[in-house]
């Protein structure tokens, strides 16, 4: 949890009240639940992407070779 946020106990116990702590946990037990149920997903709502529109999307970071013969 502590790497989560990037802190130390200390910095908890001598700035944070209970209620922000509790808050913290509640909302980094919701994004993990979030994050498995996203990562769990098994329908098929899944999007393909074409290799031309990725390498678009990507400014440029991904090169897309074609093959010979295409």
């Amino acid at each position: 949890m502590l790497f989560e946020w990037h802190i130390t106990p200390d910095y908890i116990v001598t700035n944070w009240t209970d209620e922000l702590l509790l808050l913290m946990t509640d909302k980094l037990v919701e994004r993990k639940n979030r994050e498995t149920n996203a990562l769990s997903r098994t329908d098929d709502t899944s999007q393909s992407v074409s290799p031309e529109t990725l390498a678009a999307m990507s400014n440029g970071m991904i090169k897309v070779e074609k093959k010979h013969g295409d």
